[in-house]
């Protein structure tokens, strides 16, 4: 379950990282099958060009993480994922939400997901940097209490992995916008989620 925000939906004309994300997967043989309950990007299809691209994701065009803790419970429950990436907090920093209450409700997400499934597995990214300044030191104070988090939520049985997608990610070249990745920024970002799951496969 590619489970975020527009970063993880993407929008209409753009692929999201999920695209690049499929054709690794299954470039190498990896069983693959992505869930959640839409389909599309923002305003439109995904323009994905990977053969048999699996659409299905849990990416919502704005959403701070404690809309997607409102929901993440049914999600769960209608699409039972074994494998989950978080890519959540640009929202909630956008809104002012403060990082305590976006690492609570970020733990709340692990909890609901294993009562679900005790044995998912968790991948939670430090979130990819913005153009904006301010807030793009806001995004990495939030992103140095990911290893914290994971730290005291992994468990044997439903193991938490931090994923850096803010190393070596440049929003002026890597997005189209300053907060979307473009096609260079979707490689980046799919190659940092291969890397950490592809042993989970």
């Amino acid at each position: 379950m590619p489970l975020g925000d527009s970063i993880t939906q993407g929008a209409a004309g753009h692929a999201s990282y999920r695209c690049q994300l499929w054709r690794k997967m299954t470039a190498r043989d990896n069983r693959a099958d992505f869930v959640g309950t839409l389909s599309t990007g923002y305003l439109g299809a995904n323009t994905c060009s990977s053969g048999g691209f699996d659409s299905d994701h849990e990416g919502h065009w704005s959403w701070r993480t404690d809309q997607v803790l409102a929901n993440i419970s049914n999600w769960a429950a209608s699409t039972q994922p074994d494998l989950v990436l978080i890519h959540l907090g640009t929202n909630d920093t956008y809104h002012n939400q403060t990082e305590d209450s976006t690492v609570l409700e970020l733990e709340q997400i692990i909890d609901r997901l294993r009562v679900v499934n005790p044995r998912v597995k968790v991948f939670l990214a430090q979130v990819i940097p913005t153009a904006g300044a301010m807030l793009a030191l806001k995004l990495q104070s939030l992103n140095q209490r990911m290893p914290l988090l994971a730290a005291a939520k992994s468990t044997e049985d439903s193991p938490v992995y931090v994923v850096d997608q803010w190393t070596g990610f440049t929003p002026s070249t890597d997005t189209y916008d300053g907060v979307h990745p473009n096609l260079i920024g979707e490689e980046k970002m799919a190659e940092r989620w291969y890397q950490a799951i592809r042993e989970h496969l």
